[in-house]
């Protein structure tokens, strides 16, 4: 047994998963939340943990878009958590990767011995989550995890903060009924805020928040969901991280849906969705 799996041996489990809003910590200014939604009418089989979109600075666990891209894993056993995290109002990174990896340990904390947890994420969101199942959030507390991320699903991921920031602003200025319109209208500022700049000022980047630089041999299966017509986060992000993956001889997927834009839509339709319950139930019941 190695020194990381003595750590997670000698863990305590607190008890069994509840469903409903519960507190897994507190940053400077308030209490962060998980929502938890379980099965019904069958015992938990596995969960994951979703971490919402919104640039690091906007954005909660009740956005609205947890429910369409996941709950039909709740069929199939799967518990569903939706979990706040620090703003970059509230605090500099690595704060919100502090927060996403507690939300991690917390939910690892209650599943039945031996249960796959999977990590998933929008935008930003995709962004926390891919550093926590690449273990950045071992590096940054020097703690292992109470059990290996069993696989990453991100959804419009964010891999490198300010690489994004400049892909932003040399952005042509967006066509009306499109995400980046909506978000100017929104702003009324052009070219976009540097976000990433936004979440990193102030902060301490000894752990890297590029996720791409986290990549290693034995990475966890990964699935990306990306809209080739995306005018937030472009494309290019996730090909980024997923050439990485394929690099290091990870198990790396990019449903790449044509026409979609950001936060689209087409992330909750029967094609998507029969995707990632296809890639939790391989990865997690099957492995």
């Amino acid at each position: 047994m190695s020194a990381a799996d003595q750590k997670r041996a000698r863990k305590p489990r607190p008890g069994s998963l509840t469903a409903g809003i519960h507190v897994y910590g507190r940053n400077l200014v308030r209490a962060l939340e998980v929502e938890v939604t379980l099965p019904a009418e069958q015992p938990v089989r596995g969960a994951v943990l979703y971490f919402h979109g919104g640039g690091w600075f906007a954005g909660g666990r009740d956005d609205g878009t947890v429910g369409p891209r996941l709950h039909g894993l709740l069929a199939h056993g799967f518990a569903v958590a939706a979990a706040d995290y620090s703003l970059s109002g509230e605090e500099a990174y690595p704060a919100q990767l502090r927060d996403a990896g507690d939300a991690f340990e917390w939910l690892a904390e209650r599943l039945p011995e031996g249960a796959p947890l999977f990590l998933a994420g929008s935008s930003a969101g995709g962004h926390l989550a891919g550093l926590v199942g690449l273990g950045a959030w071992e590096r940054l507390t020097g703690s292992a995890h109470t059990v290996r991320p069993t696989g990453v699903i991100g959804y419009a991921g964010v891999n490198d903060p300010l690489g994004w920031d400049s892909e932003r602003e040399r952005a042509p200025r967006p066509l009306p009924g499109t995400f980046a319109h909506w978000s100017l209208s929104r702003s009324g500022v052009w070219p976009p805020r540097r976000l990433g700049a936004a979440l990193l000022s102030g902060g301490d980047a000894a752990v890297s928040p590029i996720v791409s630089t986290h990549v290693d041999v034995g990475a966890p299966p990964y699935l990306h969901i990306h809209g080739d017509a995306d005018t937030c986060v472009s494309v290019k992000q996730s090909l980024e991280l997923h050439a990485a993956l394929g690099d290091r001889g990870a198990t790396s997927t990019l449903l790449r849906i044509a026409g979609a834009d950001h936060e689209a839509p087409e992330f909750a339709e029967p094609l998507v969705t029969g995707a990632v319950i296809g890639f939790v139930r391989q990865h997690g019941l099957h492995a």
